[in-house]
């Protein structure tokens, strides 16, 4: 069931802070070659600019990661100041569960930039 790992919040957590710092320093275009990047279209991009996209997509692994390695302390913060309560009502489990959903997106974003990234660098090679 999707349900089981999909929660918005915890996306957002991932997302938001990633793509602000990637467009600050990267501008627009590096972004925008980033997404042409991770939806398939590498040949698409202009040589002059594969570098800098490859750079853009570099960190936006990095920041995903970072970021889904934060969500997952701050949900486990938040579950251990409610531990009480969380063991009275018997929901343990999900409440670790939701912890570690921002891990995983951020695991997920970074496997994709990894490989945009790996495709970008040999097609720098060619």
């Amino acid at each position: 069931k999707i349900q089981y790992v999909l929660d918005i919040p915890s996306l957002i957590i991932v997302v938001l802070p990633t793509i602000y710092y990637v467009i600050s320093v990267h501008g627009w275009k590096n972004y925008g070659n980033s997404w042409k990047a991770l939806l398939g279209s590498v040949k698409n991009i202009d040589k002059s600019q594969l570098e800098p996209t490859r750079l853009c997509l570099r960190d936006l692994g990095n920041l995903s990661l970072i970021w889904g390695i934060l969500g997952t302390f701050v949900g486990a913060i938040l579950m251990l100041r409610e531990m009480e309560s969380v063991l009275r009502q018997g929901s343990l489990f999900p409440a670790v569960a939701i912890s570690l959903i921002t891990l995983f997106y951020g695991i997920i974003f970074y496997m994709l930039c990894l490989v945009s990234k790996s495709r970008i660098e040999r097609q720098l090679v060619e």
